[in-house]
């Protein structure tokens, strides 16, 4: 068996003997048949060379890069069978959770094959239908251990009515057959088979097509091209150039969720079908497109060194997530405003929202934001009713250290420098092959900053607490702007509502149920000891109905004691607590009304000039 770092040591074996350098390799070459779609399944069939082996060891990856959780592949794939090339049949046995180990005899090439269920309706994995097929390399593709600098080929056959293949890799003479120069490339390029949505545009000479499935009759997606052009072609103004002429693909999952994924060349999508009827719901869509397009940089290419070459069975930790994902949260909202897709409001009021989300969260002074990205494995994509009070989002808080930092290095450089330049210098450096250390970045934002923020970083990212916002408000003239919600101007006579009363626990009804979900820390609730998955029944022994509670709420005061009777596994608790209110949302970015000149110049060198307000109808 090998080493459990098999594609590190490999790739460093390849450039000693020349493997990497270009040395003629046959091909493992897979065919991928779909003739029980509507079952959800496919079937793959591997010519895998044995180069002289006896034994030859495969393995399915367990993990898919930009996803940082072991998603176990493998328990999706049965009826593994080898044969050599004349038919006989060789023992196959699998040896680990992910792992087969064939034995081969004299025989050049073996011929794998299996079957794998896939309706995993996400991203991230294969998602087949009777009508199109979306298939991740990574959790599709078993092949030797040995062979990750190996060339591939894969072909796919197309069941009646199925019109098309998408995907990145290398396209051949054959329409339905691809080709990859290595393991990388082929578990980094999804395949979507089907007849799909496709629209398409070019900048730069380089082919960026939409492919879209679930949106028939309802979806734009022409209008919705048009806007991710924009997106595009300020990005690529951005970092000066695409990097390269390659067609680059955005698959379009339309399955009502909310998520994507970055790949080297294009990137997968999941969202609902409806938000191109409106230019909100566009809008959202073209977010979190900005967010994985400014990827194709800051992540593919330019990357922590732990993120490269890929260990695909094994965790690849490390605490730099905060620049890989924080910063691209952060531009996708900056790079909407320059592409005029968002007005300085709406872009206000997105960062806003990242400081409300992390200013409300309690973990913050539990966790800091290097040690959320180290411990993403085990925490990040298995939240539970606790993670609020125990760790931090590093795309949230991530977002907001980003727009400090950028502040910082604007107020260090006295305005000639900002973090844009950090992110292009840091791509000239250590874009490729290999990747940037933590330290090595730092050392790169000092350099353009003009100042040593090693310090700062060290308080930003690696410690807990409260971020520090004064410089960034003082540097562009902004201001927190205590927000609660205004009465309606026609009854604004009215006199206004008193606070009203808080518990500080998050329910749901569940089926007639008052049940708790989630209990912040610093909360009444939380000091009384209710917790998740306790079930409201009464408050000072009055019945409340499972949607009832906030109107009971409204007749009490903050300040008030009440008794809570819940149950709790089947037993009635009685809790007492002392009501609180409501916190405003104290984090609402605002300009200041008495901002000096050059705090108005620092705004608007990070922003642009100001819009000059529109004409009234009845100006000269």
């Amino acid at each position: 068996m090998m080493s459990i770092r098999p594609f590190v040591l490999l790739f460093a074996l390849a450039a000693v003997i020349g493997v990497s350098h270009g040395a003629a390799l046959e091909p493992v070459r897979y065919t991928v048949r779909l003739p029980e779609a509507k079952a959800h399944y496919v079937e793959v069939e591997a010519i895998v060379p044995t180069d002289g082996q006896t034994r030859l060891e495969v393995f399915m990856p367990v993990w898919t890069p930009g996803s940082y959780l072991l998603r176990e592949y493998s328990r999706h794939v049965d009826q593994v069978t080898a044969t050599a090339e004349d038919g006989t049949a060789l023992s196959t046995v699998k040896t680990t959770k992910n792992r087969w180990s064939i034995a081969c005899g004299q025989h050049s090439r073996v011929r794998l094959c299996y079957r794998l269920y896939g309706h995993e309706v996400n991203i991230r994995g294969n998602w087949i239908e009777p009508d199109f097929a979306f298939l991740n390399g990574g959790a599709l593709f078993i092949t030797s251990v040995e062979h990750a600098q190996r060339p591939y080929e894969v072909k796919i056959l197309l069941p009646a009515g199925w019109r098309s293949v998408y995907t990145a890799l290398t396209p051949t003479a054959e329409p339905t057959r691809f080709t990859a120069p290595d393991y990388d490339t082929l578990a980094d390029s999804p395949i979507l088979a089907g007849s799909p949505q496709v629209d398409s545009f070019e900048v730069d000479g380089a082919p960026h097509f939409l492919v879209t499935v679930g949106g028939t009759g309802v979806w734009d997606n022409a209008r919705t091209a048009q806007g991710l052009a924009k997106v595009v072609q300020t990005q690529r103004d951005f970092w000066g150039s695409l990097p390269g002429k390659q067609p680059y693909y955005v698959f379009n999952l339309l399955n009502g969720g909310r998520s994507g994924i970055e790949h080297r060349q294009g990137f997968v999508l999941s969202a609902d079908r409806w938000l191109s009827r409106t230019p909100s719901g566009i809008n959202s869509w073209l977010s979190l497109a900005s967010h994985e397009y400014f990827h194709t940089w800051n992540g593919k290419r330019l990357r922590p060194v732990e993120l490269g070459p890929f260990d695909y069975e094994h965790e690849a930790y490390t605490r730099s997530l905060w620049v890989v994902e924080g910063i691209t949260s952060y531009y996708q909202h900056i790079m909407r405003h320059r592409a005029a897709l968002i007005n300085r409001t709406e872009l206000l009021e997105s960062l806003s929202g990242s400081i409300a989300a992390a200013q409300n969260t309690p973990g913050r002074f539990v966790q800091s934001l290097a040690d959320a990205s180290f411990d993403t494995w085990i925490k990040a994509y298995r939240p539970d009713e606790n993670t609020p009070n125990t760790t931090v989002n590093y795309y949230t808080n991530g977002t907001v250290a980003a727009l400090l930092l950028d502040a910082e290095i604007r107020r260090s450089s006295h305005n000639a420098k900002s973090l844009d330049d950090v992110m292009r210098l840091a791509y000239a450096r250590f874009s490729g092959a290999h990747g940037y250390t933590e330290s090595e970045f730092v050392a790169v934002a000092s350099e353009v900053a003009g100042a040593d923020l090693s310090g700062w970083l060290t308080r930003t990212i690696n410690r807990t607490g409260d971020f520090d916002y004064l410089p960034m408000l003082n540097w562009f003239g902004l201001t927190f702007e205590v927000y609660r919600e205004k009465p309606d101007e026609a009854k604004s006579a009215e006199p206004a509502k008193p606070v009203q009363s808080w518990l500080g626990a998050e329910t749901r009804n569940d089926a007639g149920r008052l049940v708790v979900t989630l209990v912040r820390t610093g909360t009444p609730a939380y000091d009384a000891g209710l917790s998740a998955d306790d079930e409201i029944l009464a408050l000072d022994d009055y019945r409340v109905g499972p949607d009832q509670l906030p109107g009971r709420l409204a007749a009490y005061h903050p300040g008030d004691k009440v008794s809570v009777l819940i149950a709790r596994l089947d037993h009635l608790v009685r809790l007492e607590t002392t009501l609180g209110s409501e916190p405003a949302n104290r984090w609402k970015l605002t300009i200041r009304k008495d901002a000096t000149p050059a705090q108005t110049a620092h705004l608007n060198a990070w922003l642009g000039a100001a819009p000059h307000p529109a004409p009234q109808a009845n100006a000269p």
